[in-house]
């Protein structure tokens, strides 16, 4: 319904970023059979479940996606501690760790992170203004105002739509080019401050 997403898939173009930045891809490692050693891979965040152990101490499990797999990265306490400012949906990042098997299910045992810039092979440098809206939101009536708020405003921003959903997360490179510093007020003013994520 929407009718507005030009881009497959949210890491499309980031291919040479993601390979600088991984010993493989997701796939050959659950391909390869491997159930130990250090692995270090790249890809998208897709959803991160954050709990909490029996001594109270915080971490996470995150879904890590790339073009063709998804693999489960723990971060228990020690380094949770490290990297959870950067763990958020969306985020392109590049992670070491240890491969587990667990019950017959690879997981890789996060040591390290960083956040993988892919925005300059997506955009030709320029990164996005980001929005982000519920699933429950989306309507014929709020896709048509959309339309109309990012046509008032031209520029040469791209722009991305996160649609938040009971599963996950869909990232959707729109069509629209806005002039950024004059769309913040109008979206906010539309759809409730939360849907403007700024540019990043």
């Amino acid at each position: 319904m929407l009718g507005l997403y030009v881009s497959a898939h949210p890491l499309d173009g980031a291919e040479h970023i993601l390979a600088a930045a991984r010993d493989c891809t997701v796939a050959e490692l659950l391909a390869s059979g491997r159930t130990s050693g250090e692995v270090r891979l790249a890809g998208l965040i897709t959803g991160v479940q954050r709990k909490v152990t029996k001594q109270g101490n915080a971490w996470a499990v995150v879904q890590l996606m790339d073009r063709d797999a998804a693999v489960e990265v723990l971060f228990f306490p020690a380094a949770y501690q490290l990297v959870q400012h950067a763990l958020a949906e969306d985020h392109v990042i590049s992670v070491t760790g240890r491969i587990e098997d667990r019950d017959g299910t690879l997981n890789v045992f996060g040591r390290e992170l960083g956040v993988l810039d892919v925005s300059s092979a997506e955009h030709g440098g320029r990164p996005p203004v980001r929005l982000a809206l519920p699933a429950h939101r989306i309507t014929a009536r709020l896709v048509s105002e959309l339309k109309r708020i990012l046509t008032e405003h031209p520029g040469d921003t791209p722009v991305h739509l996160s649609v938040r959903g009971v599963r996950g997360t869909t990232v959707y490179a729109l069509q629209a080019r806005v002039n950024a510093a004059t769309l913040a007020s109008d979206v906010k003013g539309t759809f409730g401050a939360e849907a403007w994520t700024g540019v990043a």
